[in-house]
């Protein structure tokens, strides 16, 4: 209900992009009082996001955000740096196929996060433990055609209210230098039906069927998630686990609680492992959650240089285990 009330009040302000010569206190736009990122570095460009207006006490947000209309060639996207005013917890930018208006901003719903492509993290202040960092000579592709859209988390935990507002200084790839994209897996289970008023607790399993090498990799489940843990299963027997939530928040269906592996050290999968979902739901609700409303998912990415691949997983191991 926090998350709802006072949504249709609030105003949301014009987004601005500006370049990396400008500052906000000189040419550039005008922001939130209190709010005084630092100024944009040499070969960043900043995107403001819409203000949000009369933040309650009590209030947890996760708003989706339009930030930039669609670029017409493909590129890449080296670096960010996302800065948040007050109440801010996290910022994540993705592109996504998903067209509205540059500037709208509402709480997130299912079918934002359907057609996403994750393009970077940081948590308040962009120094947190979940900020995602490419290793040297890597990038993530950015394709043509998608917009780019902020998940952007505000947490009102004080007894004022107040307004607030974020930016995000993105480094771009050289075009005519391009580096090595990164490429992105999934693992996904949507065979699950959920009892009204109900628990349930499934296992899914998934081989690729190639050599993959990790350098992230998180769980993601929605509201009525109440735990995961994710693993691979080898040809041995042995297992490894990848990932564990046991109690899941709905927070993090927008802010992953990534495991990460050194670039030089990756968690490498081989073609012959079989990739291992335990996911819990708990249904408060008087209908059955099927997929997307729900999920059972595993994502993770890699330094071979792939297109986004999704590894569709079964309630049955497969033969060769």
């Amino acid at each position: 209900m926090n998350e709802m009330r006072g949504l249709m009040k609030r105003s949301l302000a014009g987004v601005f992009v500006f370049a990396a010569a400008c500052s906000s206190s000189a040419s550039g736009p005008k922001l939130v009082a209190g709010f005084d990122p630092p100024p944009v570095e040499k070969g960043y460009v900043r995107l403001v996001a819409p203000e949000v207006d009369d933040v309650q006490p009590g209030d947890n947000l996760n708003l989706c955000q339009w930030l930039a209309p669609p670029a017409k060639d493909a590129g890449q996207v080296v670096d960010l740096k996302a800065y948040q005013g007050r109440g801010g917890h996290h910022f994540v930018l993705y592109a996504t196929s998903e067209e509205m208006p540059i500037g709208e901003s509402h709480i997130c719903t299912t079918m934002d996060m359907l057609s996403v492509n994750f393009l970077g993290a940081t948590e308040a202040g962009g120094e947190g433990e979940d900020d995602v960092s490419l290793p040297d000579g890597y990038a993530f592709d950015l394709p043509a055609g998608m917009w780019l859209m902020s998940n952007t988390h505000y947490l009102n935990a004080s007894d004022d209210t107040y307004d607030t507002q974020s930016v995000v200084d993105i480094k771009y790839g050289d075009p005519k230098n391009p580096l090595a994209p990164v490429g992105f897996v999934a693992v996904n289970f949507d065979q699950f039906d959920i009892p009204p008023n109900q628990d349930l607790t499934m296992d899914a399993y998934c081989q690729l069927g190639q050599d993959l090498s990790f350098f992230m990799w998180g769980d993601h489940m929605h509201q009525w998630g109440a735990g995961e843990f994710s693993e691979v299963i080898h040809a041995d027997g042995t297992t490894t686990q990848m990932a564990s939530d046991p109690i899941w928040s709905p927070e993090l269906t927008y802010n992953t609680p990534w495991v990460h592996w050194s670039p030089s050290t990756p968690f490498v999968v081989k073609a012959s492992d079989v990739f291992h979902l335990h996911c819990s739901w708990h249904n408060t609700t008087d209908t059955d959650i099927l997929f997307p409303t729900e999920m059972c998912v595993g994502s993770g990415m890699v330094l071979e240089g792939m297109p986004q691949a999704v590894c569709e997983a079964n309630p049955t191991p497969p033969a060769s285990m």
